[in-house]
């Protein structure tokens, strides 16, 4: 057997070390007992609290929850299968066992750094784009946000790529057992949106080396290594079957799913089995807004005013603002300020930009000319589909179409987050640029001649920037429309209740103008800043990669000092949108979740009942305040039920307080009208409420979902029931009227529920509880008994005369199979690992100094 050599691992070791550190000392703070201050996960905390104390309780996570939208499945909240058998444990080992999103930070950096060894990149051009891909502007952005999942996909993806790599270079054994772990680690993140614009990557690998194979003729060799990459992705794949197949189920009736049949509103531009175009191109990147790449204040930064500074021109002209004579009051400043937003892009609104480092970018245009076609063939095709993805509605004659065809796009919204894939694949370009620039064995006349190529295409993207300065407008239709709004607001001020005179209304409009002058100036004053910044750093970098073309520099060294300067550069705009400020301490992070007022005048209810809350002052359909502590008919998910998104929207939102009885919505959360700070509240209770169950006196059918939406708008939800004609045939009993009938509620387990019913005659039982087809089985003394869909989104039931005893329970068949493809795959997931260990060893133990086999691919 070969002895090992220790010196050829110190420069991994190396990697790793600079890694870690990098990660920790850039979220020191975790280390100091705060937590990142992230809105979305405490979203989280809001939807799945309900699931952990039924765990507590009971010893088991629930299928379902009552925790919001008056009820829904688990699956995309919190979810946990039977068995616990597979690779995922491994998880700690790729992220240090660091606390996220250090964890995460160092993740990107080592899947990427296995991507780059494995393409045999030296290992400080290794560690020069591990870093480019980690600390890329969105990684900062994300994490502050709290979209975990999403960076941890996107910290896997590279090491997938990976191992397909391993096996188109006929490293069958170690690449077929890279492509399982990492695809298995990159699947379970549960980021469906990230996983397909990553597979795109894959795909366009894939037809490079299919073409490449068509020319080499080395057919053999692409069934093989196509046969093992299919082999190891599905047996990820079936490791997280017992999401997945409940999930996919669940997205059929989504949002995402495209399951309303509703033609009320002419206006939205439906997709077949998919989202609203409208809603899903909501956030598409600007085609000039892509220069964030490598100006990051190309469009204004992110949507935060503070961004501006306290000694912004905003800031000044707001400060000496008068209405009429005297200065704006305080109030009205800080409102003002709160509406002028640094960003002015094509997108609603931004966290930040896609920030890709000044010298990655210049290193992909000499990649141009560095980088062998064999990269290039797929790496510039993925870029530019990531692009024109992300440009959304921006480009709709190119995106609608591929929304419209392309298996699977139109489940997704943001078409923004499509930028995920040009930062892997121009960390990955610039990376391959500076190994051939420096580690190439071209003549002196290639390397200068490829050289002035790509200063003549950085010269060229300089230009595009300055010119940019000089000609752009730095201001969209967002600002007239904030203008006319201060407008109308100072000339109310200046008119102090009554009707203000022409003149006030010129001077306020002046007035209005001059802000938007100032944040225009403000803006122009930032991207001034950043192009001096970027001119910099193209300077610097310029000058170590002509001092090592020309000997004057070692390659090591030279690339050490890029690396640096590189990461010098992303990480001061990384501190940007993630710095101490974004910590907090625990106890603070979770003091939303502090019941008020309200919260405990409802928990001394024992009953079962719903909640509305609208005490927070935003979207009770966007916030999971309530479903932390109550069964919520508000609450926050990106994938609710589409039947009562069409309630949210033709109902609900119009204040049908009869649609709000059905629900058994028992108080409504508002904040105390007595209370001048508006920071306490109380619970209103509702005396109408149906309650969990009732009788129904009369059915009336209609034709089709709208009439069944309509008719809610005049139904008395207690008396009558509305049922659509294709559910008729489940009604098998005509419901007579008994005075002394009566049904009562027993429990409540979310997915175990039990009543009892006493009635002279044949009834009809509606239940305030959300229809869902896939799972649900209803049994009246232990006789299966079909539910029918009434009231657009509730369960009903025909109740023979008798004492009877009503049982549902939630148990998808999706999700006894997913549990029993988990465990199988599990073990071979497990076997597979061992059995490729034991090869990999007896072939270094028969063959130590055998030399890798170049794949035609490669």
């Amino acid at each position: 057997m070969k002895k090992i050599n220790y010196k050829d691992y110190l420069p991994h070791l190396v990697a790793i070390v600079i890694f870690l550190l990098v990660s920790i000392i850039y979220c020191l703070p975790l280390f100091q007992g705060m937590v990142v201050n992230q809105h979305d996960m405490l979203g989280t905390k809001g939807m799945t609290q309900q699931s952990f104390e039924f765990y507590e309780k009971y010893g088991r996570y629930p299928l379902w929850t009552n925790s919001m939208f008056g009820g829904m499945p688990t699956y995309q909240i919190f979810f946990a299968g039977k068995y616990n058998i597979n690779l995922s444990g491994l998880q700690n080992v790729f992220t240090a066992f660091l606390p996220s999103p250090a964890s995460l930070f160092f993740l990107s950096c080592i899947c990427f750094y296995i991507l780059t060894q494995v393409l045999k990149l030296k290992p400080w051009v290794g560690i020069f784009g591990s870093l480019a891909y980690a600390f890329a502007s969105y990684n900062a952005v994300i994490a502050v946000v709290g979209h975990v999942t999403k960076f941890a996909t996107m910290g896997y993806a590279p090491a997938v790529i990976a191992g397909l790599i391993l096996l188109m270079k006929r490293k069958y054994i170690l690449g077929f057992a890279a492509t399982m772990l990492f695809s298995t680690l990159f699947v379970i993140q549960n980021h469906v949106q990230m996983v397909y614009y990553f597979t795109l990557v894959i795909v366009c690998l894939g037809i490079s080396f299919l073409i490449k194979t068509i020319q080499t003729k080395d057919y053999r060799h692409f069934f093989i290594s196509a046969g093992l990459a299919i082999a190891a992705v599905t047996i990820s794949v079936c490791l997280f079957a017992v999401v997945l197949l409940p999930t996919n189920e669940y997205a059929k009736e989504t949002m995402r799913g495209g399951r309303s049949e509703l033609t009320l509103d002419t206006k939205k531009d439906k997709s077949t089995g998919g989202l609203d175009k409208e809603y899903a191109f909501g956030w598409s990147y600007g085609k000039a807004e892509t220069f964030t790449f490598a100006l990051p204040n190309f469009m204004g930064s992110d949507s935060d005013p503070s961004k501006l500074g306290e000694n912004s021109n905003i800031v000044e002209a707001l400060q000496g603002a008068t209405s009429g004579n005297q200065p704006l009051p305080g109030q009205a400043i800080n409102a003002f300020y709160g509406s002028m937003s640094p960003y002015w892009g094509d997108q609603p609104n931004t966290a930040g930009p896609v920030y890709l480092g000044a010298i990655v970018c210049l290193l992909v245009i000499a990649g141009l000319f560095f980088v062998p076609r064999r990269y290039l063939s797929w790496l510039i095709p993925a870029s530019i589909i990531g692009i024109v993805l992300a440009w959304g509605n921006n480009l709709s004659s190119v995106n609608y179409f591929l929304f419209d065809h392309l298996p699977g796009l139109n489940k997704f919204r943001s078409p923004s987050s499509a930028m995920v894939i040009p930062q892997l694949t121009f960390a990955l370009i610039a990376s391959l640029a500076l190994q051939h620039i420096f580690y190439n064995n071209f003549t002196k006349e290639q390397l200068f001649k490829k050289l002035k190529f790509a200063g003549l295409g950085a010269l060229a993207l300089i230009v595009i920037l300055v010119g940019f300065y000089f000609s752009a407008s730095f201001t969209n239709l967002r600002d007239k429309q904030t203008k006319d709004m201060i407008t109308q607001q100072i000339t109310q001020m200046a008119g102090q209740g009554k009707e203000a005179s022409p003149e006030m209304a010129a001077d306020a409009g002046l007035k209005a103008g001059s802000f938007t002058k100032a944040i225009i100036k403000d803006r122009k004053e930032m991207y001034s800043s950043d192009l001096l910044r970027f001119l910099l750093y193209a300077l610097l970098a310029g000058i170590v990669i002509w001092l090592g073309s020309i000997k004057k520099l070692k390659a090591g060294l030279a690339i050490g000092i890029i690396t640096a300067i590189s990461f010098i550069d992303l990480i001061t705009v990384d501190i940007r949108y993630l710095d101490k400020s974004h910590y907090t301490t625990p106890d603070d992070y979770v003091s939303g979740f502090t019941p008020n007022t309200a919260d405990n005048q409802i928990k001394s209810d024992t009953g079962y009942f719903r909640v509305f809350d609208q005490s927070t002052g935003g979207d009770p359909f966007q916030d999971s305040h309530a479903s932390y502590f109550h069964n919520s008919i508000g609450g926050y998910s990106p994938a609710k039920l589409a039947l009562y998104e069409d309630l949210k929207t033709y109902q609900l939102q119009k204040n049908n307080m009869q649609v709000y009885n059905m629900l058994n919505t028992k108080y409504i959360i508002t904040s105390d009208p007595t209370d001048q700070s508006g920071r306490r509240t109380i619970a209103r209770r509702n005396d109408e409420a149906n309650g969990s169950c009732w009788f129904v006196k009369g059915i009336r059918y209609v034709n089709n979902a709208n009439e069944e939406m309509l008719a809610l708008d005049s139904l008395h939800t207690k008396d009558s029931a509305v049922i659509d004609k294709r559910e008729q045939s489940k009604v098998t009993l005509v419901p007579q009227f008994d005075s002394s009938a009566s049904i009562a509620f027993v429990k409540n387990l979310n997915d175990d529920i039990t009543y009892q019913s006493k009635s002279a005659t044949n009834q009809f039982a509606v239940f305030s509880e959300i229809y869902y087809p896939h799972g649900w089985k209803a049994y009246i003394d232990d006789k299966e008994t079909p539910i029918v869909k009434v009231d657009y989104l509730l369960r009903g039931l025909c109740i023979p005369a008798g004492n009877h005893t009503i049982h549902f329970e939630f148990r998808p068949k999706s999700y006894d199979t997913g549990n029993t493809i988990n465990l199988i795959a599990g073990i071979i997931s497990i076997l597979a690992v061992i059995v490729c260990a034991f090869l990999l060893y007896k072939q270094n133990k028969k063959n130590p100094n055998s030399v890798e086999e170049e794949s035609p691919a490669k």
